[in-house]
């Protein structure tokens, strides 16, 4: 697995985007089945991409909010690049069919 790296122009000033990873996974979600993605060894970071709106939480399943969240334990709605903190899984869930990918970082 690849580290995360900025990219660099040539005078060396830091470009917005990163360099292409060595581990990507792709889940194919159904509409509002909670899938959990077990975290690869080593990795420290995530990029998310998908063909739809979903919802991210790290360490626990996902859940497509009903009523407010207020208690701090709402999953992400579409989610970018994230510190991984130790978080072994993530769990994903969407409204909707979609294919989300995730690039992963050492």
């Amino acid at each position: 697995m690849k580290a995360l790296n900025g990219i660099m122009d040539a005078n060396g000033r830091g470009m917005i985007g990163t360099n292409y990873s060595s581990s990507v996974y792709a889940n194919v979600l159904a509409a509002t089945v909670a899938e959990v993605v077990t975290v690869p060894t080593g990795a420290k970071c995530v990029l998310f991409s998908a063909t739809a709106n979903f919802y991210a939480n790290f360490g626990a399943a996902a859940a497509i909010p009903a009523t407010e969240v207020a208690d701090g334990t709402a999953s992400v709605l579409n989610p970018g690049l994230r510190s991984l903190d130790g978080a072994a899984t993530i769990g994903l869930i969407s409204g909707e069919a979609c294919i989300v990918t995730m690039e992963f970082y050492s």
